[in-house]
């Protein structure tokens, strides 16, 4: 009898709470589509339509250099415009190369 108490209870519950779901879910529909339908809104959503393509070639273009300074990287050709030092020397803006003699390089203090 406990049971079935419980069961007619969980069922009642269900079919009045998804009704009161369904009708405030329809509610919130019903608001974001007045939203949407705002001219204001609509305005700044053609704004966005227009700039959208010159936002796309800044991003483009950007990865593009992310990938070519990752691949110079990777591939141990670096290339730079000014002056550029690692542990192991470094390079001025005019080409001059000064490397480190002290050791083999990094770690060279542990090398035999």
């Amino acid at each position: 009898m406990r049971k079935l108490t419980l069961l007619t209870g969980v069922g009642i519950g269900y079919v009045l709470g998804a009704k009161a779901g369904r009708e405030r879910y329809e509610q919130l529909a019903d608001q974001a589509s007045k939203v949407w339908a705002d001219p204001r809104v609509q305005s700044k959503v053609e704004e966005v339509k227009e700039q959208a393509p010159q936002v796309a070639a800044k991003v483009g273009d950007s990865a593009k250099s992310a990938a070519g300074n990752a691949r110079s990287k990777v591939s141990g050709h670096e290339s730079t415009d000014g002056d550029y030092e690692n542990a192991t020397g470094s390079i001025d803006a005019e080409g001059q190369v000064t490397v480190d003699e002290t050791g083999f390089g990094p770690g060279g203090e542990r090398l035999p």
